[in-house]
């Protein structure tokens, strides 16, 4: 395992898209490495490279907040609850080895997540309410329980808003909907952060 991998867990859709760029974000602000596959992959394909992005990180983030009722015609999403508990297995099948996997888990609503797998209490849980900034402040202050020196959630938000007007502006340049998960494969959205961090930190060092 790799102490600055992150594993992702989480919908890959536009809806959730706004909040997964605030959480690829805050963890690159952190200089973690964001790991997540990427949604082309064929189903055998892509639970392999799941696992082994697990077996390489640290520390893992599991978004459960889609965990929703069925409605009329309507399913609720098991692909992230099913990967969380892969993720849970392998830290249990060799405590030698992935002993010290940490996971942030993180739902819609407090306590929410009791009614339905109720298995992962007494685990590091945080609701977000579907709200960039609460996924800022969830991802940050999880980190911040296990090291002193961290930016406060504050720096980070107001830099993520920064990062997302020039996302926007590129992207609209390239005739591409910034909007749009696909626009861009993760691997481009987390090397444009990347960069865009970097220079931002030298700026400000610099002053």
């Amino acid at each position: 395992m790799h102490s600055e991998n992150v594993f992702i867990n989480c919908p890959f859709d536009n809806d959730y898209f706004p909040l997964l760029k605030s959480l690829l974000f805050t963890l690159i602000y952190l200089d973690f490495k964001p790991k997540i596959s990427e949604t082309r992959d064929s189903g055998e394909i892509r639970l392999k490279k799941i696992q082994q992005l697990m077996s390489v990180s640290q520390y893992s983030i599991h978004d459960l907040s889609r965990m929703d009722p069925i409605k009329k015609k309507e399913y609720p999403r098991f692909n992230m609850p099913f990967e969380c508990g892969i993720d849970f297995g392998l830290k249990m099948s060799d405590e030698a080895k992935y002993g010290e996997k940490k996971f942030l888990i993180l739902e819609k609503e407090a306590h929410r997540y009791q009614k339905v797998i109720s298995d992962i209490s007494g685990n590091d849980i945080y609701a977000h309410h579907n709200e960039s900034e609460q996924i800022v402040k969830a991802v940050r202050d999880w980190f911040r329980t296990m090291n002193d020196n961290v930016e406060d959630y504050k720096t980070i938000w107001l830099a993520y808003n920064e990062f997302t007007v020039f996302y926007q502006q590129i992207l609209t340049q390239k005739g591409h909907n910034p909007n749009d998960i696909h626009a861009l494969t993760f691997s481009d959205i987390i090397t444009s952060m990347q960069n865009w961090t970097q220079v931002k930190k030298e700026n400000y060092s610099s002053k």
